[in-house]
């Protein structure tokens, strides 16, 4: 334990604040626990998928052992671990602890899993970042916005937590970054994640994907797990979660899986006109614009009113974790496309 955190709870044991442990009361285990804001239902370890405006809200649990009974502290209340449910007792009642949380947040906002001249699923490297402003908090409002790439979702997006008890006995830790790993390139499900949508469209479950690698030639296991994905994977994820049971695939495939609403090419002045020089309507948003192997989703008509131009928002991913911007800086303005919508 660091000398800091021994200060800290020797300071924090003699104020009276916290009971006297008992001999023989042993600290166990430290876990996240995790409900929407608000919920009355009992705080789990389930990764949690929530509306941005609903919000989650963490909590520290303590496990400790007192002549092979385990008690559970957390000011969750109501906790469900392992698939028991059960009242924990306040914190205030636990031995002395000291909690700090981190981030565990990918290092990169980019790569390939073809980098080495053939397929495979590259490892994504993640750190775990100090929270300063939780330290000692026994509960918590998840953040979503990444400090080590950048912040793209302006709080929406996905994040990773660990959690540390620090105890007079020793600390105690979650799964992080140096945990095992499962096949993949990815984290274990073990470490806590929490992902924060615009809204409960299309285009809000998209936005859970924020904060997550590009990822070239992503496979259809890492969007599901919210690792990362390249273009095509991220639209697929959104249209899945939308409640639509369609595969994974590629930009190539998905005409066969939407329909034709026009094509043409961006023109001298930004709009896009078909091959008799009318301009393409701006339709509607989360109809796709599909590019030469590439494709994002139209987000909101921001040039000439009704009409599709290199001023209206596109959502993608392109060698950066997703991101809204305008056609125009997509670095795809100059190519053919077309305008297609999801079949079902």
């Amino acid at each position: 334990m660091r000398p800091l955190a021994i200060c800290l709870l020797t300071c924090f044991a003699s104020t009276g604040l916290a009971r006297t442990a008992r001999a023989d009361e042993r600290p166990l285990q430290a876990h996240i626990v995790s409900r929407a804001t608000g919920s009355d239902r009992p705080a789990d370890e389930s990764p949690k998928r929530e509306r941005a405006d609903v919000g989650v809200t963490l909590y520290a649990v303590l496990v400790t052992e007192d002549h092979g009974h385990r008690r559970y502290y957390s000011d969750a209340g109501r906790i469900r671990l392992r698939g028991k449910t059960r009242v924990a007792r306040p914190l205030k009642e636990a031995p002395p602890v000291l909690f700090t949380w981190y981030q565990v947040e990918p290092t990169v906002d980019e790569l390939s899993n073809t980098a080495r001249g053939h397929f495979h699923v590259e490892r994504i490297d993640y750190e775990e970042v100090f929270v300063p402003g939780w330290i000692w908090q026994s509960t918590v409002a998840a953040n979503v916005h990444p400090t080590l790439t950048p912040d793209r979702g302006h709080g929406l997006g996905t994040m990773r937590y660990k959690l540390v008890a620090h105890t007079l006995a020793g600390a105690l830790a979650t799964p992080g970054a140096d945990g095992p790993r499962p096949r993949g390139g990815g984290l274990s499900a073990a470490v806590h994640r929490v992902s924060l949508r615009r809204d409960d469209s299309f285009l809000g479950y998209l936005t859970e994907m924020f904060g997550q690698p590009y990822i070239w030639a992503s496979t259809g296991k890492q969007a599901d797990a919210l690792e990362g994905s390249d273009c095509a994977d991220l639209m697929v994820y959104g249209w899945r979660r939308a409640g639509h049971r369609v595969a994974y695939t590629w930009t190539g495939a998905l005409p066969k899986i939407t329909r034709l609403l026009g094509k043409g090419q961006r023109g001298p002045d930004g709009v896009y006109r078909d091959s008799r020089g009318r301009p393409l309507p701006f339709t509607r948003p989360g109809d796709l614009i599909l590019f030469p192997r590439h494709v994002g989703a139209l987000v909101a008509d921001r040039g000439q009113k009704g009409v599709l131009d290199d001023a209206d928002i596109l959502m993608h991913t392109l060698f950066a974790s997703p991101t809204e911007q305008p056609l125009a800086d997509t670095g795809y303005a100059d190519r053919p496309l077309e305008v297609r919508r999801w079949r079902f």
